[in-house]
């Protein structure tokens, strides 16, 4: 399946309800929370699983093409498999999530089993994001199951990320390094192993 027609499939159902244009940039994101809610709100036969997973493809892809047009970073797309297993991966830190899993706990309205939506970092960063997110004001649950929240609570991430890069780079002298796709296969492996 092709991520980029997936995403493309979430404009063209957002543009036949709304009548509204998604088109990439990151201020379309609360239209696309919106277009969610107003699904959230049919009679539960509107919303069964198989449409609901196909929205949830749709809106997951539709947010990680975002994502990847905005930063740098990846799909990453393993052969057969499912969209829950679609991830992106960030070029310069190891950072890594998934898209689908994210969209479904927007659609739920809670979280996802096995902390799919998360955003993955090695663990001493994660510590010190989540130290610096702690330090901010809390948002609320209606909030927390955005789109639009979780894209500022990366933005906010990245932004931290890339200023620590900086003075790394400021203080070596050498050019930023590129996350190999071996380091994040030991990055998952583990994190699957720890449980």
């Amino acid at each position: 399946m092709d991520v980029a027609e997936v995403a493309d499939g979430c404009v063209r159902a957002v543009q036949r309800a709304l009548g509204l244009c998604l088109d990439y940039d990151p201020d379309t994101i609360p239209l696309l929370d919106h277009y969610l809610s107003l699904l959230a709100d049919r009679p539960r036969a509107a919303t069964r699983d198989p449409v609901r997973g196909l929205v949830a493809t749709m809106a997951g892809a539709y947010f990680g093409e975002v994502v990847r047009r905005q930063y740098p970073c990846r799909w990453v797309v393993p052969p057969g498999s499912q969209p829950l297993d679609w991830r992106i991966e960030f070029t310069y830190w190891l950072l890594t999530f998934h898209p689908v899993a994210v969209a479904w706990e927007v659609i739920l309205r809670r979280d996802v089993p096995d902390g799919g939506a998360a955003f993955l970092l090695d663990e001493p960063t994660r510590v010190q994001i989540a130290e610096r997110l702690d330090a901010l004001p809390g948002a609320t649950l209606d909030d927390y199951f955005t789109f639009a929240q979780r894209l500022e609570t990366l933005a906010l991430t990245v932004g931290w990320l890339a200023e620590r890069q900086a003075r790394e780079v400021e203080r070596s002298g050498r050019p930023p390094v590129e996350v190999s796709a071996r380091r994040y296969a030991a990055f998952l492996s583990k994190l699957k192993e720890d449980g």
